[in-house]
């Protein structure tokens, strides 16, 4: 049984893992409850990173992508950059993820299918330990970095 997670493991990076999907607005809900909860951790104008890794998220009905779109733009004050993972394979997931970034109207946050992109763009931001930890998160372990 996959379970969505939520935590920061290094440094100010919240590491989203969507592995049970967001089939229903319950789902949405309980990852609400997750950030609210690790950003209790930090002080409270301290700002954060978001790599959130959906590549198991397909399409949401109407009712939970709305739910999903309030989900990020509630975060969007302390958020520093987030980014969302998705697969290149699914193209009307990835047009839904792409409207719900652009409706949370927040430049700071983008979408990737590329998690070789995602770690070079959210690592500009990051502390080189939160940029090794997040390599490892995205599993790219004996894959060779992006160079910008």
């Amino acid at each position: 049984m996959y379970h969505n997670t939520c935590e920061f493991v290094e440094g100010r990076l919240l590491e989203i893992r969507v592995a049970a999907g967001y089939r229903k607005v319950a789902d949405v809900d309980e990852m609400i409850a997750m950030i609210a909860a690790n950003v209790a951790k930090l002080g409270q104008d301290e700002k954060f990173t978001i790599a959130a890794d959906w590549r198991a998220v397909e399409l949401m009905p109407p009712e939970t992508a709305a739910r999903a779109r309030e989900m990020l733009a509630r975060v969007n004050p302390r958020v520093v950059r987030s980014s969302i993972l998705t697969l290149p394979e699914h193209p009307l997931t990835n047009l839904q993820v792409v409207r719900l970034i652009r409706e949370a109207e927040n430049a700071s946050r983008r979408h990737f299918i590329s998690p070789l992109e995602q770690h070079a763009w959210l690592s500009e931001v990051l502390s080189a330990a939160e940029s090794a930890r997040l390599w490892t998160f995205l599993g790219l372990q004996g894959r060779r970095p992006v160079r910008g």
